[in-house]
């Protein structure tokens, strides 16, 4: 497993976010991405099927991520949209041509792990080996190389203070894994809700929140997912006002399962069933409504790491990164937080 970057303290080192030896110079637009970002996966992938599909089942199951992925590239082309697609490698596997297609099309192949498995269930090796692998099958398939990476699940937390550095080991340029919220299973609800840098060269960029006007600590996820097909669109609209306002990025994101009424319904329990089905036969006019009212807000949607490479500054430039003073991936003492990042309260039950 690599080392941690020498410059960084050894406090640095244990926890997740950087100090000012890890700041790179961005200019202070960095804080104003907007990009579409796709979960490319199956229904089968998915943590709410965890344990009702092992990966020995796979090959039994039908394959219906290019049916999903149409629906979605169709509604972003019709706006000029070009997104993100974080790909499993297991997608990559059984579909390479469609990884070639969409690199053609104009998306960002970056990278969704191998085979969906959560970092902490991998550890340091397992999680080494399991990017390493996804990342060079997409290089090979899409002939560029794999800026981006987004952790199956939003597992890259408190949990997994490696991972940031074999992320950088792998030559990853940024990491979109961090929910700065609270939730059962994932999420750093103290994490900035700006770009911030886990390691030098390795920015974080989180997804899309919306802050309560009555408490600004307390966040709700609005960046897609069950939260994006369930619950009411002025959410996510007064969400991406509120990052606008603030200068914040606004980062979604889909899955292609979510837009495929058609598909066959796995035998989830009830909760995960409702989590992953609810909303999916009216997904698609609700994501051409969602563009349409972000679009009246004049807004440019590009991929993740074109956005970033332009906001690199020559050498010399004051411009950099807001950072913070202290480090809020590292649970405070005596705050009740567990290893996780949670720290009580009642989280969001709805799965992305």
């Amino acid at each position: 497993m690599p080392n941690p970057p020498a410059r960084l303290t050894r406090r640095e080192s244990n926890g997740l976010l950087a100090g000012p030896a890890a700041t790179r110079r961005y200019p202070q637009a960095v804080p104003s991405i907007r990009a579409i970002t796709i979960d490319v996966e199956e229904a089968f992938h998915a943590q709410a099927a965890q344990g009702v599909t092992p990966p020995a089942t796979w090959r039994t199951l039908p394959r219906r991520v290019e049916h999903g992925m149409d629906i979605l590239l169709d509604t972003l082309a019709d706006r000029g949209i070009r997104p993100t697609l974080f790909v499993l490698g297991d997608v990559a596997r059984a579909h390479p041509a469609l990884i070639r297609r969409w690199a053609d099309q104009g998306c960002e192949i970056a990278c969704h792990g191998d085979r969906h498995q959560r970092l902490h269930e991998l550890g340091p090796r397992g999680f080494l080996r399991d990017a390493r692998n996804a990342k060079a099958r997409l290089e090979d398939l899409a002939g560029r190389p794999v800026r981006g990476y987004r952790a199956p699940s939003w597992s890259l937390t408190r949990r997994t203070p490696w991972a940031p550095d074999i992320l950088r080991e792998l030559g990853f340029d940024y990491d979109s894994s961090v929910f700065p919220v609270r939730h059962p299973s994932y999420g750093i609800p103290d994490a900035p809700l700006t770009p911030h840098p886990l390691r030098p060269g390795l920015l974080e960029v989180p997804p899309l929140v919306w802050q309560t006007p009555w408490n600004p600590a307390h966040r709700l996820a609005a960046a897609g997912g069950a939260y994006f097909r369930v619950l009411p669109l002025g959410l996510m609209t007064r969400a991406f006002r509120q990052a606008q306002a603030a200068d914040r990025p606004a980062v979604l994101y889909f899955h292609p399962w979510e837009f495929d009424p058609g598909q066959p319904r796995l035998p989830l329990p009830r909760l995960q069933r409702l989590r992953t089905y609810a909303g999916v036969a009216r997904a698609p006019k609700r994501l051409a409504k969602l563009l349409d009212r972000l679009e009246a807000q004049g807004e440019t949607w590009k991929p993740l790491s074109e956005q970033i490479a332009a906001a690199r500054t020559p050498a010399g430039s004051d411009a950099t990164v807001p950072t913070t003073s202290t480090n809020p991936y590292e649970a405070a003492a005596g705050s009740g937080a567990t290893p996780g990042g949670l720290s009580g309260g009642r989280p969001s039950t709805l799965a992305a």
